[in-house]
C-alpha cells in the first residue's frame, strides 16, 4: 500500500532537504516557491512563539500572517547578519510590539468607553427612577401624549396626528400632565419644559 502524501507533507519533505541559503537568494531574487518553502519551513515556528506571547489563537495567526507580509516585503533587504530564522523571530517580535500597542489602545478605549457609559447611567438613573415612576402615575392617554411629545420631539399637530384627536386634546393631556409630574416630582429642575 502506497503512502498518500498531502501537499503540506511534500511540502514538508521537500523542505528538509534543501538548504537554507539557497532559498533565501531565491526569494529575494522573486522566487515564489523559494518563499514558499521558507514559509513552510518557519510558520509553525513564528507561530508557536507569536501564541506563547500573546495566549489567543486568532492573535496568534494574525501575528505569524503579519510577520511573512513584512518578511515577503523586506526580504531583499535581509544581508544574513544573522540566521534567516533569527530575522523572522525580529519581525515577529516587532509585529508582536505593535498587536501590544493596538491591543493597549483598544482596551483603554473600550474602558474609557465603559467609563463613560457607567458614567452616564450613574447620573441619570435617580431622575429617570423617578420620572419612570411618575410617568406610571398617568393615565395612558396623558402618558402617550407626554411620550410624543417630550421623547419623540413631536409637536402637537404630529402628535393629534398619530394619536388620531384634536390638537386642543394634545395640548391639553401635555398641561394636564405636566401639572401632575409637577406634583409628583415636586419642584425638580429638569422638569418637562414648554414645547
Amino acid at each position: 500500500m502506497s503512502a498518500v502524501f498531502t501537499y503540506k507533507d511534500r511540502m514538508r519533505i521537500e523542505n528538509e532537504d534543501v538548504p537554507e541559503a539557497p532559498l533565501v537568494s531565491g526569494a529575494q531574487s522573486g522566487d515564489a516557491r523559494s518563499f514558499e518553502l521558507l514559509f513552510a519551513r518557519y510558520y509553525d515556528m513564528i507561530h508557536a512563539f507569536a501564541y506563547r506571547v500573546c495566549l489567543v489563537e486568532t492573535d496568534a495567526d494574525d501575528i505569524a500572517q503579519e510577520t511573512f507580509i513584512r518578511a515577503a516585503r523586506g526580504i531583499s533587504s535581509y544581508r544574513g547578519a544573522a540566521s534567516f530564522k533569527n530575522w523572522l523571530y525580529r519581525i515577529a517580535h516587532n509585529a508582536l510590539m505593535d498587536w501590544g500597542r493596538q491591543t493597549a489602545r483598544q482596551q483603554d478605549k473600550q474602558a474609557q468607553f465603559s467609563a463613560e457609559l457607567e458614567s452616564r447611567a450613574q447620573s441619570r438613573t435617580p431622575d429617570y427612577s423617578d420620572v419612570h415612576s411618575a410617568l406610571n402615575q398617568l393615565s395612558p392617554d396623558l402618558r402617550e401624549a407626554v411620550a410624543l411629545v417630550y421623547f419623540e420631539e413631536m409637536t402637537h399637530r404630529e402628535a393629534a396626528d398619530a394619536m388620531g384627536c384634536a390638537e386642543t386634546t394634545v395640548s391639553w393631556r401635555i398641561f394636564r400632565a405636566k401639572s401632575a409630574l409637577k406634583k409628583l416630582l415636586g419642584s425638580r429642575k429638569g422638569g418637562p419644559h414648554e414645547r
